[in-house]
């Protein structure tokens, strides 16, 4: 594949713009600093129509559509990007929006048949790399959500101290040294997001 950018995002819609919750991309950081500093963002149709939308939204369309958004073409010329490309919408959970776009440096008649050949692979290619970025989240926020659970050991510490004993007594009801039962005090504590005992306890 002829490709020479290629942009994820995953965001979330707000009342006054995105929440990115998600962004790679390939432009390098001299492009993404003149897209951030010079608003860019705002007058950006392919983010409008293709996050917004479920077809797959052609840069050219697009930039005849809008005349407003001329300088971000512009922009992209000055600075050697190609504005031939596609941006491909993907579906996804939790009233967040997706899409995955492809860039290349081509000409618009070269572009056109290429896309017309390849369109199909970009979506393939779009909806398995979205489906592993959704993946490897959901694997992410399991391993966090069990790492966040008490093991039973801290909730014996945190039984006997809600009992009122010292560190010292639990240690000798349990069996283990002084310094262990601090140790999963520290951890209870950490777990429930919490900065004392009494309020480890309360929990």
């Amino acid at each position: 594949f002829k490709i020479a950018h290629l942009l994820y995002l995953e965001a979330e819609p707000l009342a006054d713009g995105l929440k990115v919750c998600r962004l790679h991309h390939t432009f390098g950081a001299y492009a993404a600093e003149i897209y951030a500093t010079k608003g860019l963002y705002r007058i950006d149709p392919i983010l409008r129509l293709a996050l917004g939308g479920v077809r797959p939204v052609e840069w050219t369309t697009a930039r005849r559509r809008f005349p407003e958004c001329e300088p971000l073409f512009h922009a992209a010329e000055e600075i050697g990007l190609s504005t031939e490309g596609v941006a491909l919408p993907l579906p996804s959970p939790a009233g967040r929006m997706a899409l995955l776009a492809i860039n290349a440096n081509m000409s618009p008649a070269e572009w056109s048949t290429y896309r017309r050949c390849h369109l199909r692979d970009f979506q393939l290619a779009a909806n398995l790399f979205h489906a592993s970025m959704l993946e490897h989240a959901a694997m992410a926020g399991a391993i966090d959500e069990r790492d966040m659970r008490l093991t039973g050991r801290e909730t014996e510490v945190l039984t006997w101290s809600a009992a009122g004993k010292s560190y010292w007594e639990i240690a000798t009801i349990l069996g283990i040294s002084e310094r262990t039962v601090r140790f999963f005090m520290t951890n209870a504590r950490r777990k429930l997001n919490v900065v004392s005992n009494t309020q480890a306890v309360a929990q």
